[in-house]
């Protein structure tokens, strides 16, 4: 049986000086900085620089897809399509006979006891326990003012940003993320409640998510 050769300790030190040379070769070559041959010609782009080409290339041209769907000050809104929040749904109220919430094409919120297309609504997660809630048909997001007026907004502001959390009874409960102890909340004969009237405890601020079949 044959044995290896042995190298000696020159031969070891010059293996490993080779080893770190081409170490530092490679690394040059993938560092950002222009790299020139020795008679000092620019040489072709690195790996990264190509890399960063073609990423500033798909951005221009597909400027929806590279940058999120909508920002107000941070608060980056989750595609709606593809997201599992974004399922349509209907919030049912509990209070008087039932009625669903729903935002007309005039900006009005009030609620219906049978459900239309009004009532179909859009919800995803802005952070987790936030919500933003849209119409589905009028692609109005829900708000509610300063005052605890509700009303649909055509663009996304702090009014759109609720809180989401489910009460001991199961039922779900939407409070303003700005504006504390504001909720979303309907009368006795569907019109929308002021927020500053609507109480934690009471019926007309529990609302039932139903999503719709097919959606």
């Amino acid at each position: 049986m044959s044995r290896g050769v042995r190298r000696t300790p020159t031969q070891k030190f010059f293996n490993s000086l080779t080893a770190m040379l081409m170490l530092a070769k490679v690394q040059e070559m993938c560092s950002g900085a222009v790299t020139r041959n020795k008679a000092g010609a620019e040489l072709g782009p690195t790996w990264r620089d190509v890399r960063q080409k073609y990423k500033v290339k798909w951005s221009e041209l597909h400027p929806t897809l590279a940058a999120p769907l909508l920002d107000w000050r941070g608060w980056r809104l989750e595609r709606l399509w593809g997201n599992k929040r974004s399922k349509e749904q209907l919030l049912y109220c509990r209070v008087g006979i039932g009625f669903h919430l729903q935002v007309l094409p005039n900006g009005t919120v009030n609620g219906a006891h049978q459900s239309s297309k009004y009532g179909v609504m859009q919800l995803f997660s802005v952070k987790i326990g936030i919500v933003a809630i849209r119409a589905v048909v009028t692609r109005l997001f829900l708000a509610i003012t300063s005052k605890g007026i509700l009303y649909g907004s055509e663009t996304f502001t702090a009014d759109c940003l609720f809180k989401e959390q489910m009460e001991e009874n199961h039922y779900t409960t939407y409070s303003s993320h700005i504006h504390p102890q504001l909720y979303v909340a309907l009368t006795k004969r569907g019109g929308a409640k002021n927020g500053n009237k609507a109480r934690l405890h009471h019926p007309s601020t529990h609302f039932i998510p139903r999503f719709v079949k097919g959606s």
